[in-house]
């Protein structure tokens, strides 16, 4: 509601220190200079919002001066939402409600610089009023998208902020308890459990997870807490040991216990060398086995040591080996990527290589397919001819250069048929 709106910028996060507040006491907000006073009317129940929540309320405003009313949105028939800490209402509400629990109502006092300041809000509240807000908390949430195509197809719902600033990564070590639901579930409307693991550890890319997990993670922090409704369309495959069906909806309920990542800048010379080798053969073994996306990101790991000379002090200290390392390992990411159909960054990465190795024929020949399969044939044939001028015998080489050449004739034929057709 317009009177509701922010004339004081809010404060930029909510109170820290736990505070009892006794049913019909007046009790001062922490951090207000007896500026913002709370007293409950009755009590809630449950987790206080976080800020970034989307709360929904009923509240009664009055003057304290005459006890006049100037706004209820019970008096309009509908519920009044807003968004926590955003500066979207006054700080006296961005400060008090932060204090409540869902079924909580409560009484909050706000003297000038809580609510209007100086200015008041014409007609209805006077300059350097006292305001007295009768405010009952129905619900709140955070959800958030976190789809890749921000489809809504992943949504999050935090419950309990985490702490520090990292995020679980590639080859993270986690402790976590996860509980998945049938469906959707929240504390109210609990859903179906499908499936209970407490203290469970695993490493990010390593340990087998079930569908969409990993995406939820990785936007945790260490000790939050969060519930994430996942689309019924990306469950796609059944995933027994989670008592998952295809096609149906499910929500993971997942706290965040402990979190753990190998840092790169903790090795140097040898040492960061052995670490890119490790990955390097867990890579190839992925090939092998016909896991291209493990491949990719073990690849892109062990690059993560050796892509640039950081961390190598010189001749004697593996540096020539870490950049004979990263050439290989730009090729075998870019075999990865083109199995994959990622052409472009099989193209980069193919480029990495022949800037050091302008011969490469490996680069040559995938930067060749990949060029093939994005329709660009004479780039395609630019690289084949390479190799065949270097070998001419080369029978991989030979057999792409006549599916090219294929290729390319069939679409100029056709071309010339649209033609004919438009001038005819």
């Amino acid at each position: 509601m317009s009177s509701l709106g922010s004339s004081v910028s809010s404060m930029d996060s909510q109170p820290e220190r736990e505070v009892v507040y006794p049913v019909g006491v007046q009790t001062e907000v922490p951090d207000t200079n007896g500026g913002l006073f709370k007293t409950v009317l009755v009590e809630g129940s449950g987790t206080k919002p976080l800020k970034g929540s989307k709360v929904t309320v009923h509240y009664v405003g009055t003057l304290e001066a005459d006890g006049s009313k100037f706004d209820s949105s019970r008096d309009h028939g509908e519920y009044f939402e807003f968004t926590l800490g955003r500066g979207q209402v006054i700080k006296g509400w961005d400060r008090g409600v932060a204090t409540m629990r869902v079924g909580e109502k409560a009484v909050l006092r706000c003297t000038p610089e809580y609510g209007y300041g100086a200015a008041g809000s014409p007609p209805k509240i006077p300059a350097n009023s006292t305001l007295l807000f009768e405010v009952e908390l129905f619900s709140w949430t955070r959800e958030e998208d976190i789809s890749e195509g921000k489809d809504k197809s992943i949504m999050k719902n935090l419950s309990i902020e985490g702490v520090d600033y990292e995020k679980p990564r590639y080859e993270s070590t986690l402790k976590i308890d996860l509980r998945v639901y049938a469906g959707p579930h929240s504390e109210d409307h609990p859903g179906k459990l499908l499936c209970e693991r407490l203290g469970w550890e695993l490493v990010v890319g390593d340990t087998p997870l079930p569908p969409c997990l990993e995406t939820c993670l990785s936007s945790m922090r260490k000790r939050e807490s969060a519930s994430f409704r996942i689309a019924s369309h990306l469950i796609t495959e059944s995933c027994d040991a989670f008592s998952i069906t295809p096609g149906t909806e499910i929500t993971y309920v997942v706290e965040l216990h402990e979190l753990t990542t190998v840092k790169t800048w903790t090795f140097e010379g040898t040492a960061r060398l052995a670490e890119a080798e490790r990955r390097r053969l867990q890579g190839n073994d992925a090939i092998r086995a016909g896991n291209l996306r493990a491949a990719e990101q073990k690849y892109r790991r062990a690059l993560e040591f050796v892509e640039t000379d950081s961390g190598f002090k010189g001749e004697d200290d593996g540096l020539p080996e870490a950049r004979k390392a990263r050439v290989v390992l730009w090729g075998n990411l870019a075999q990865a990527l083109l199995g994959q159909r990622s052409y472009q960054e099989c193209v980069r990465y193919c480029n990495k290589v022949l800037e050091v190795e302008a011969g490469n024929a490996k680069a040559l020949f995938r930067r060749a397919k990949a060029y093939d399969a994005q329709g660009d044939w004479d780039e395609a044939k630019r690289d084949l001819d390479a190799i065949l001028a270097a070998d001419p015998q080369n029978a991989d080489a030979l057999a792409l250069l006549r599916r090219v050449q294929e290729e390319r004739k069939a679409y100029d034929k056709k071309q010339r048929e649209v033609f004919k057709k438009m001038f005819s």
